[in-house]
């Protein structure tokens, strides 16, 4: 028995389908030569150019990181990174975590203020930059954010 690998239209071939966003099963409608030019999508039924299945190539950076000491899946700590967390951990000081004020737009911060961001976490209020934002150091590096306008506390 012999298998026909020549494709010709109303034959069945994989595609992938940008309305349905996978690879799907289509008919092909025209061919341009012995290439596939258009097909129809036999689950959303859409019309579209023939987009072949790509293979997606594995990487070696969870392997790297784990050889490393690091976690599986999760890539190394940039310098910048690093250096960010350093400094962070310099200007906290022997500051204690439990009496920082919790982040809210509303609160009137001061420069050297110790914050606690619901989304960011423990951050250092740098500079204020009137007339409402100051810049906090967060380990992962600074952030702009809003704050109450200047008022005497």
């Amino acid at each position: 028995m012999t298998i026909n690998e020549e494709l010709t239209a109303g034959d069945d071939i994989d595609s992938r389908c940008l309305k349905c966003k996978d690879v799907t099963n289509h008919t092909i409608v025209a061919m341009v030569g012995d290439k596939v030019a258009k097909v129809q999508c036999n689950v959303c039924r859409g019309l579209h150019n023939y987009r072949p299945v790509i293979i997606e190539k594995k990487t070696g950076a969870p392997r790297r990181a784990a050889e490393k000491g690091g976690q599986p899946g999760k890539p190394g700590r940039t310098v910048k990174e690093v250096k960010a967390e350093a400094f962070f951990r310099d200007l906290l000081g022997d500051r204690e975590p439990l009496n920082a004020i919790p982040y809210a737009m509303t609160a009137a911060l001061q420069e050297d203020d110790l914050i606690n961001h619901a989304i960011f976490g423990l951050g250092v209020v740098a500079r204020k930059i009137p007339p409402n934002k100051v810049e906090v150091i967060f380990p992962e590096g600074s952030r702009i954010l809003m704050c109450a306008p200047d008022e005497k506390r």
